[in-house]
């Protein structure tokens, strides 16, 4: 990433700068992400090329693997307790599995 280009705006002179960004009411940081800041009028944007390397950061970092096990006679899958607190999973409660092809599962609360 260069350190400076032109801002697609007004065309002066833009910054790279590096920022926390906090999603989901801070629950989620994501530690130096780059954005340009303009000199002048301080305009604030993200480069396609930002924006796409974000986006790899975050379904990198929030993707779980976890074991299938035994119950009883079933398989079964554990839910993190992150995952279970955000969607106020109880015990009890019924979720919705269903098939989209051989290598993907969807899951609704």
């Amino acid at each position: 990433m260069e350190k400076e280009i032109n801002c697609h705006l007004c065309k002066g002179k833009a910054e790279l700068k590096f920022e926390e960004l906090l999603l989901d009411n801070g629950k989620i940081i994501i530690k130096d992400s780059p954005y340009y800041k303009r000199k002048k009028c301080k305009e604030e944007f993200s480069t396609s090329e930002q924006m796409h390397l974000l986006s790899g950061q975050i379904n990198q970092n929030f993707v779980f693997q976890r074991p299938i096990i035994n119950a009883g006679r079933s398989l079964a899958i554990t839910i993190p307790v992150d995952i279970a607190q955000f969607y106020n999973l109880k015990k009890g409660m019924k979720i919705k599995i269903m098939p989209e092809n051989r290598h993907r599962l969807r899951v609704e609360v």
